[in-house]
């Protein structure tokens, strides 16, 4: 949080110390440009989250497992978020806040000889570094965490607003958007084997936001919000072996298959932006 007060801040002073220098006109911002991103990436509240199970390996989670539900001692349950121990009394962490950068390049066009409307597109793409985890404990007791890792993430853009005669755009943003996603799992459980079907995710989804941007000659610097979510439900963890007959296998032989309850990898950006425009 004070890395996004801090660029606020510089944002800001810098939009007001430049306005007096900007070129007065919406057709300026036609043309294209390139340029990058720095800021900060945080996720939704995601303590509601669960584990779901398939028992009986028909497709269908969902299945009541009484292994996972609190008992008298207070052992077994769930939480969003990674084990602090494999005990379910001490809870989880949230999940990582990070920073975020990104490269881009794209096209305005504006309409008017002082202020107006300004359209365009941009594509960009680069890195936020979050986490993503959900966590079940077992009466046993054992503990077992899945992780969802962005490893890079784009989009591409549509925008529009509205550019003053001081140079200083304010726009709506939202698109098409992409990510790598790996999914990963870890258990204190040493009896079963447990194998991540679809780690590596190519997921896609969408992203809205909206911005403030000056004019500084050939630059333009600014603020930009968004809010991306990415499709990411169909990774699930076999977990096979043990004794025979035992919890995860007593319902088919084969194993038990989890998989987490929310469907999307979501979280919420916002950066400092600088563009040089041809």
């Amino acid at each position: 949080m004070r890395f996004f007060l801090t660029t606020t801040a510089i944002g800001l002073a810098a939009l007001g110390a430049s306005a007096a220098s900007a070129q007065n006109s919406a057709s300026s911002w036609t043309g294209f440009y390139v340029g990058g991103q720095l800021g900060y990436g945080w996720q939704p509240k995601d303590g509601d989250e669960v584990v779901n199970f398939d028992r009986n390996l028909d497709g269908n989670f969902g299945d009541a497992f009484v292994n996972f539900q609190p008992n008298a001692a207070g052992n077994g349950g769930m939480c969003g978020g990674a084990p602090t121990s494999a005990s379910p009394r001490t809870g989880c962490t949230k999940d990582n806040d990070s920073t975020a950068w990104k490269i881009h390049a794209g096209y305005d066009y504006g309409f008017g000889e002082t202020s107006g409307f300004v359209v365009g597109a941009v594509a960009e793409y680069g890195k936020s570094y979050l986490y993503d985890n959900v966590t079940a404990f077992s009466t046993t007791p054992a503990v077992y965490k899945m992780q969802a890792r962005l490893k890079s993430d784009g989009a591409i853009r549509g925008r529009a607003g509205y550019a003053l005669d001081t140079g200083t755009l304010f726009y709506g943003t939202g698109g098409v958007a992409y990510g790598k996603i790996r999914n990963s799992f870890s258990s204190s459980n040493t009896v079963n084997t447990f194998t991540v079907n679809d780690p590596n995710k190519n997921a896609w989804g969408y992203v809205y936001g909206g911005g403030i941007e000056q004019k500084v000659g050939p630059f333009s610097i600014g603020t930009l919000y968004t809010f991306t979510a990415l499709k990411n439900n169909k990774s699930t963890v076999r977990t096979s072996g043990g004794p025979v007959g035992g919890p995860f296998t007593v319902q088919n032989t084969s194993g038990t298959d989890f998989q987490r309850s929310f469907s999307k990898f979501a979280f919420h950006s916002i950066r400092a932006t600088a563009s040089y425009r041809f």
